[in-house]
Order: structure tokens, then sequence, then C-alpha cells
């Protein structure tokens, strides 16, 4: 039995909101070492929001900063830093009525300032599709109102006096962003220059597309309304139902570099998930070479998708044209978007593939 059914919604939301004011030394950025090759060759580090479906070995990487959310409801705000899973442990009416906001510059300023702006030469920031949160403004505050003290504390050690801020728009959310993240750590590991993998890593939306399969249409189509983007139009109308109909079909939401729409809807979610499985399935299978990523994100078991006959054709056809394949949980925060029980999946593939 969970906590959250021995006691009452009142003290749920008061522990809640306490753990969530509650900061851990731990969590802060670390201050290392200065290595003296940093001269010749700028160490880079991605900056990604917490609703990027990041796997815990990514999230392991040194290059790797989640910068956190602010989660709203009435009368009280969590800071979603990734990492915690009290997100993961609400119910899906706990979820209900949460609203995921840029975070405020005094939370980034606890956790990642100083020490940060002496770790890294290059901050590459690649955000989410702006509809849903965009945390640019409050990094580049932060940058901004230390900049003298960024200064002085890199010339102190021999560094470049200049932190780069790089902006990169992902275009995409959820697997997409951590896919995204995914390809722009291996190219930094690899060796390619910061402001040269900042630009592929813009170029990727071009050939990124992305699935989302809500488990629970209604919830995500009150989550969009609350956003109030009228770029959302297309996903709204596909998660809400025709007056007077019964039974809500599940919509296949979709998209790509012209934006969000929906093309299918489904008697119900392993449907429209399998929908969503044979349409990559087709797209690989009529790839002309290797190259392509995709990520598949889930809030829920791994090991039950892993057995659906429909995953072990998707997973076969990755392998025979040699495309990236990987699986992982969604985001805590993302359930908020998405819904409980949800499914995201990007997918890359190189120019003219």
């Amino acid at each position: 039995m969970s906590v959250e059914t021995r006691q009452s919604p009142e003290k749920n939301e008061y522990l809640l909101g306490y753990a969530s004011t509650q900061q851990q030394r731990d969590q802060r950025e670390s201050m290392l070492p200065v290595d003296p090759s940093r001269a010749t060759q700028p160490y880079a580090i991605v900056l990604v929001d917490a609703s990027a479906d990041a796997s815990s070995s990514m999230q392991a990487n040194p290059r790797l900063r989640l910068l956190p959310l602010a989660v709203r409801w009435p009368g009280r705000t969590m800071l979603e830093k990734g990492s915690s899973s009290r997100l993961r442990r609400l119910s899906r009416e706990r979820l209900r009525g949460a609203v995921i906001e840029a975070p405020a510059v005094d939370s980034l300023e606890y956790r990642l300032y100083p020490p940060l702006a002496i770790n890294a030469d290059w901050l590459i920031h690649l955000g989410t599709r702006r509809e849903f949160v965009d945390t640019a403004p409050p990094l580049q505050r932060l940058v901004a109102e230390h900049a003298d003290e960024i200064r002085d504390m890199r010339l102190q050690r021999a560094l470049d006096p200049q932190l780069h801020l790089q902006l990169v728009d992902s275009g995409t959310l959820l697997a997409g962003t951590a896919l995204h993240a995914r390809m722009l750590l291996r190219m930094l590991e690899a060796g390619i220059a910061p402001a040269e993998a900042a630009r592929r890593a813009q170029a990727l939306r071009e050939t990124t597309h992305l699935w989302l399969v809500p488990q629970h249409p209604g919830d995500t189509l009150e989550s969009l309304q609350r956003l109030q983007q009228s770029a959302l139009a297309q996903w709204e109308q596909a998660c809400s139902s025709p007056l007077g109909h019964i039974w809500r079909r599940t919509p296949v939401l979709q998209a790509d570099a012209s934006g969000l729409f929906c093309e299918h809807k489904l008697k119900n979610w392993r449907a429209a998930v399998t929908h969503a499985f044979a349409q990559v399935t087709e797209r690989l299978r009529a790839q002309s070479g290797p190259g392509a990523w995709l990520q598949i994100s889930l809030d829920g078991g791994l090991r039950e998708i892993q057995a659906w006959p429909e995953f072990e054709a998707l997973r076969q056809q990755a392998v025979a044209t040699r495309t990236s394949l990987h699986l992982t949980h969604m985001s805590p925060a993302g359930r908020i978007w998405a819904s409980a029980g949800s499914l995201s999946m990007a997918l890359y593939q190189p120019p003219g593939a």
C-alpha cells in the first residue's frame, strides 16, 4: 500500500510541498580542478531541462546537466530536478491540475552557479519545444547577472574569460529532446568543436519525427489546454472526444519540423502504440543506409513492452538497418504533459535516407 493511499490529500500536499523546499548540498554542482588542456580544447556541457527522457546513464554523463523545472499546483510549488521519483510516484489524479514552468533564476543559482562557470567553457542549451516550456530565459539571466563574477573567476584560473552560452532549439520534446542530447554528447565525445557540434545539433530537428501515444487522452487534453498555445490546437483536437461519444479513441500524436499534427486515432492505447511502431518500422525499411537513431520512452514497465511481437519486429528492423535504438523510462515531468502510462518515441534519420 502506498503512502498516498494511507494519508489524507491535505497531509500529502503538505509533505510534498515541504520536501520540495529542502535542498541537499550534494545536489549542487561541484567545482572541479581545471584541466590544462582546456586552453586549446574548450570543454562543453549540454544542458537540457528535466522533462527530457534522459536515461540514468545519460544523467551520469559528466557532460550533461538537467535544469530543474517548477511544477505548480494551486498553493504549492515543487522543484523537479529529473532525478527525483516524487512525480513518478504521484497518482494519475494528482498529476491533473499540475503545470510545468521554467525555473526561477535563484533555483538555477543554487544548483549550478558558480561552479559550472568554472567547469565548462561552453554551455550548449538544448531546449524543449517552446510551446511546452522555455528554460532559456532564466539561464540567460543567470549568466548575464553574474557576467563580471564569471569573468573574474575564469581569469583567476587562467581560463578564457568568456563563458560561451549557445542556445539550440530542439523543436521537439520528451524522447526527442533526449535523443538530440544523446547525439550531441556523442559529437562532443568524438572531439567535434563545441560551436560546430551546436550547429549540427540545431539541424537535427529537420529530420526528426516524434510520436506521442497518451494513455489517457483526456488528461493530455487538460495539460495542453493549460499551456494556452495556438500551435497545440491539432493535438488538443485529437485528444478531445465529440459530445455524446461513449468511447474515447486513442490518438497517435506526431510532430516534426513542419509542426504538430495527428493523422490516426485507434480503438485503444495498445492499438495506437502498435500503429506507431509499424510506422517507424516502415520508415526504417525504406531508408537507404545506416545512421538513424531511435528512442522509445515509456512511463511503465519496459520489460512488458519488450515482450510485444510488434516491438520485436521494430527491434529487428533497427538491427538490420544499423539504427541506434534506445529504450528508456519517460521523465517524471513528462507524465504531466503526456499523462501517466504514456509512450513517447523519436526517430532521427540522416538527410536523404
